[in-house]
């Protein structure tokens, strides 16, 4: 191996550096990884092993070497990202420390402001960790500006729960990520892109829905049901619940739920196979679901949804119900 090779197999370019090209590689090795990914197929194995020779290949040439440390003294930089104007609050852009060390809180803030999530630029769990940083800012002002505090009372941590999906939507562009975390396994005669991930749907809640799943066989349909509490429920050709469609990557939530709310995908999910797991106190089934979308060209003029409204009247509501519970 070479290096151009191995640049090629993690999809590096001559515009990365040494953190945005270790993202790429974390970003494919959750994908291909055998255990992360619950694949046990040669193929998935192969990938793994060839994107973790590429990256000690890279490594022990020092590619990665670490980048100059931001000094604490020196003002945020200005980040390489799209921004959003009209979001309801700037939050910060974080970066680990060490390009090798995942320690829980060893980061740096590199940047401040309106920055939309740019997926080659900041890996997706510090995104997520800035949003819960900018929601518990926004909580913190309101105790302060009423001389209130609760804390990690229950009431806090449900309001919390509601900026942050408010938020996170606010500064995802779901068109432009999708396009650079994933790959068109096909684009039609009309240009529309055709996109493959694997997802799951899983029950052990009741007998009958564990039945349900069991019943299923490779390349059945299944189909799109509702949408409840950001979560998308999935029946059979009966009109039977399945349950719950969860992703193997979490990014992917934010790409392709407000599409589908938007009517800006189609969506055709078959099974790939069902297992059953037999545990302690309780039989569980899982059924692995191929799970492909087409994109609508009309989807290139989609708008985030503005949601600085939705947040003013979450923070009142939380006022209010503060208030309330001080009687």
């Amino acid at each position: 191996m070479d290096e151009a090779k191995a640049k090629q197999i993690l999809g590096i370019t001559g515009n990365d550096n040494a953190r945005t090209a270790k993202i790429k590689f974390r970003r494919l090795i959750g994908k291909y990884h055998p255990d992360a990914a619950g694949e046990n197929s040669s193929h998935y194995q192969e990938q793994a092993q060839k994107i973790n020779a590429a990256y000690t290949f890279l490594k022990n040439k020092n590619f990665f070497m670490e980048q100059e440390e931001f000094a604490a003294e020196e003002e945020p930089v200005l980040w390489n990202a799209p921004v959003n104007e009209n979001a309801f609050t700037p939050r910060n852009i974080y970066s680990p420390y060490h390009m090798d060390i995942d320690t829980e809180g060893m980061v740096q803030t590199v940047a401040r402001g309106k920055y939309m999530w740019d997926p080659d630029e900041e890996e997706f769990p510090l995104f997520l960790r800035s949003i819960f940083h900018a929601c518990r800012d926004l909580l913190d002002e309101a105790d302060l500006r009423y001389g209130i505090h609760v804390g990690t009372d229950r009431v806090r941590a449900s309001f919390q729960r509601q900026l942050f999906h408010s938020l996170t939507l606010q500064y995802v562009d779901p068109v432009a990520s999708l396009e650079k975390i994933a790959k068109p396994e096909a684009i039609d005669p009309e240009g529309r892109k055709i996109y493959r991930f694997r997802a799951y749907i899983g029950k052990t809640e009741s007998r009958e829905m564990l039945d349900r799943i069991l019943s299923l066989q490779k390349d059945d349909r299944i189909y799109p049901a509702m949408f409840k509490d950001w979560r998308l429920t999935v029946e059979d050709m009966q009109g039977n619940g399945l349950g719950y469609l969860s992703f193997v990557e979490d990014e992917l939530y934010y790409c392709l739920f407000p599409l589908m709310h938007a009517r800006l995908i189609q969506v055709k999910m078959t099974v790939v196979r069902v297992r059953m797991k037999r545990e302690v106190f309780q039989d569980s089934a899982e059924a692995e679901i191929r799970f492909l979308i087409r994109i609508k060209k009309e989807a290139s003029q989609y708008q985030n949804p503005d949601g600085n409204e939705k947040i003013r009247q979450i923070l009142e509501e939380y006022q209010r119900e503060v208030f309330r519970r001080r009687r």
